[in-house]
């Protein structure tokens, strides 16, 4: 029987959202009312007000941003901050960096001597959705993407990193916790800080039955999303070993799995394509649609034992 995977696979609507973004409370060039008009305008319906929570204040802020003011019954903020502790190897200040969205108010920022993985924890146990930021932009090693394995994402797209520096892709890094067995998901991100047009690149879809912070959050840990630059991914099937994917026009369909697994479907405003998954040596897989103009959509990772 024909099965619907998440997130089309419940009747909820899919809510485009930004998941890291800063105001003037960190090292944005916009307050949080000027920040929310802005994605307001471009149709957003939720963003991260993600603000760096850190010792210096020349670049961070000492209290989780508060968006709830601009909240309303057609767009929300969810409480988040950029989480920082010492550690990192190719950073100059040493840094983590790790996005935490649906964060307690309270939270508070690292201390000193606080490694990456407590502060992950910390952080999970408060309630938030963890992802791993930038890394590409970060120089993440692979070694350090095992130490920070228990997030719950990478960014594959950080919009920002993209445009200013060439240094925007997270799939490396996601593929290598992949590779070794981490269930993790992906998020594109723009990381805006209004410092130029850093904004409205790269989002999240994600399939909640209310636009609420809870049911946001609830959403993306169970990997209820799939993340763009501009591609729409409208369903995806399986119907016994058959993959069928249906998207907006694109050049590029492509599937991925374990060392080289891969396949693909390539054609001119292609909104249809189907796999055969019967010897698709892999134990999970992931969708990558692209177009020619460089815009892409990536679905969250699938695990065959979990669809069986």
């Amino acid at each position: 029987m024909p099965m619907l995977l998440p997130p089309f696979d419940q009747d909820t609507p899919l809510f485009r959202g930004n998941l890291h973004g800063h105001t003037i409370n960190s090292d944005g060039l916009k307050p949080a009312a000027d920040v929310v008009s802005c994605y307001q305008k471009l149709g957003y319906d939720f963003i991260a007000l993600s603000d760096h929570l850190w010792h210096d204040n020349a670049f961070a802020a000492e209290r989780v941003t508060d968006g709830s003011p601009y909240d309303d019954s057609h767009f929300i903020t969810i409480p988040s901050a950029e989480l920082h502790c010492f550690g990192k190897r190719y950073d100059q200040d040493g840094l983590w960096h790790i996005v935490a969205n649906g964060l307690p108010l309270n939270f508070d920022i690292a201390g000193k001597d606080e490694d990456i993985s407590t502060l992950i924890s910390r952080a999970i146990a408060a309630g938030a959705y963890i992802s791993l930021a930038h890394p590409e932009w970060h120089s993440m090693t692979s070694d350090e993407a095992i130490m920070a394995s228990t997030a719950h994402a990478v960014e594959v797209y950080n919009y920002s990193c993209a445009i200013t520096s060439n240094r925007g892709s997270g799939i490396a890094v996601a593929d290598i916790l992949l590779q070794e067995g981490h269930r993790i998901s992906f998020t594109a991100t723009d990381d805006s800080h209004f410092k130029g047009l850093d904004y409205g690149g790269g989002w999240v879809m994600v399939g909640a039955s209310e636009l609420t912070t809870d049911s946001i959050v609830t959403a993306l840990k169970a990997g209820r999303h799939y993340s763009s630059t501009g591609v729409e991914i409208h369903a995806i099937i399986i119907d016994d070993n058959a993959l069928h994917i249906s998207c907006s026009p694109a050049h590029h369909i492509i599937i991925s799995g374990q060392g080289y697994a891969a396949d693909a479907v390539h054609g001119n405003n292609l909104t249809y394509a189907v796999f055969d998954l019967a010897d698709f040596a892999s134990p999970f897989f992931r969708i990558t649609v692209l177009n020619n103009d460089g815009s892409k959509a990536w679905s969250n990772p699938y695990w065959f034992d979990q669809l069986r």
